[in-house]
């Protein structure tokens, strides 16, 4: 399933979802984050895990290997944040651009590209250089 559709199961969420007061994603904010995914998450590595905020957000998680990441689409602060952690050295790193930034947002799916490249390497063989 391409990362688009599963931003959009979030359209189901009703107002007050958690505990009555949660706001639910606007179908602009899937929309872009969808889109944003689908660029720069290659389909055939492993998935983020999705969750709403209770602000109306939507935070992508992934887990690879020894380092958490986050990445959260918010549209109360109208910025996308990321969130790295490596468990082992503890160091963390941020960073941010604002939703209708569309080169800070690209900046952000380059950055995850990298991780995710450093972290799965191709199991393509490298041809020998002639």
């Amino acid at each position: 399933m391409q990362n688009a559709e599963r931003c959009m199961e979030l359209l189901e969420l009703a107002p007050g979802w958690l505990n009555g007061e949660a706001v639910p994603p606007t179908r602009e904010l899937l929309e872009l984050m969808g889109a944003w995914l689908d660029e720069h998450q290659p389909q055939d590595l492993e998935q983020p895990r999705l969750f709403p905020t209770p602000e109306g957000g939507v935070e992508a998680e992934w887990r690879i290997g020894r380092l958490d990441l986050s990445i959260e689409f918010d549209p109360s602060s109208g910025l996308a944040e990321w969130h790295q952690l490596d468990l082992d050295s503890g160091a963390v790193v941020e960073q941010q651009a604002p939703l209708q930034d569309a080169r800070g947002l690209r900046g952000l799916g380059i950055k995850l590209q990298q991780v995710l490249d450093s972290s799965y390497p191709s199991s393509e063989p490298e041809e020998a250089a002639e």
